[in-house]
């Protein structure tokens, strides 16, 4: 499984972990390090607290790898782009056209998940 970790700050790290278990306890243990002013690892920064954590079957990057994206899909978010437009820059077009696939969703709530690819659950954590 994979665990979308959403910082204080905003901030997020994916992780891998093998249960719901062993994830809750390194989180839990790495928001405590962060109550203690303690330090985030081997990286020396001061340890951040846990805001929420997001599940996953499948690592949320990869929500278009190799599987490519419906063509209505595609079609609606091309005419969002085109909206109120006369004139198109071909430049520009490909631009954002670029950001359609990206995994990461560029305007959310500072708590909530970064990812397009939507969660499977929320982990529940006595922060």
């Amino acid at each position: 499984m994979y665990y979308e970790i959403v910082y204080e700050d905003g901030t997020v790290s994916v992780a891998n972990y093998g249960s719901d278990e062993e994830a809750s306890s390194a989180i839990l243990a790495q928001h405590e390090r962060a109550k203690a002013g303690g330090k985030n690892g081997p990286q020396e920064a001061v340890a951040t607290r846990v805001a929420k954590t997001f599940v996953y079957g499948s690592h949320p990057g990869s929500l278009y790898e190799g599987n490519g994206m419906p063509a209505d899909e595609v079609k609606s978010r091309v005419a969002e782009l085109l909206k109120g437009h006369d004139v198109v820059d071909p430049a520009a077009l490909a631009v954002q056209l670029g950001t359609i696939t990206h995994p990461m969703e560029p305007n959310v709530g500072v708590h909530e998940s970064k990812f397009k690819m939507e969660a499977d659950k929320e982990l529940e954590l006595e922060l």
